[in-house]
């Protein structure tokens, strides 16, 4: 079974420009620092990571790199942008974890509404996704099968 994470982007300062271009501030920093270090202490290690290519989602993935003993790979997809399609997000997805191993986890940052509506559509389940939050699927090579949701106080621990 593979472990899939899809996980929003934190904190992110008001638009002055480009979206694309909003970074995580001083808190969004602080605050997902400590989210993901809740979930890699909850045994939720990344080996691969996938970002939408938007600075603050990036910048999360970095903070989820930070926690991890070892590090992992990353890359971007546009299709997890902000204005992404769950059908043909799951029809990438899919291909994505034809090429994993057992047991992998594969962390997905993203953003709202999107990560609501992949989630939706690939469990059926009506999820809130706060920023920092972390829903986890599993895939057992035929179906999603949701298995965990965290706010983000949960995962500090607040």
């Amino acid at each position: 079974m593979i472990t899939v994470l899809l996980i929003r982007h934190g904190i992110a300062e008001d638009s002055k420009g480009s979206d694309a271009e909003r970074a995580l501030t001083a808190e969004g920093w602080e605050k997902t620092r400590a989210a993901v270090k809740g979930l890699v202490k909850r045994g939720y290690a990344p080996s691969r990571g996938i970002s939408s290519p938007y600075r603050r989602a990036a910048e999360t993935m970095v903070c989820l790199q930070e926690a991890t003993a070892e590090g992992f790979p990353v890359g971007y997809w546009d299709g997890l942008k902000p204005g992404g399609h769950p059908r043909k997000a799951e029809d990438w997805l899919l291909g994505e974890l034809a090429e994993m191993k057992e047991f992998e986890v594969l962390a997905l940052v993203s953003h709202e509404p999107f990560l609501s509506s992949l989630i939706r559509h690939l469990t059926r389940r009506s999820i809130e996704v706060k920023k920092s939050s972390c829903t986890v699927l599993h895939w057992d090579g035929q179906a999603f099968e949701f298995a965990a949701h965290f706010t983000p106080a949960e995962l500090r621990e607040d």
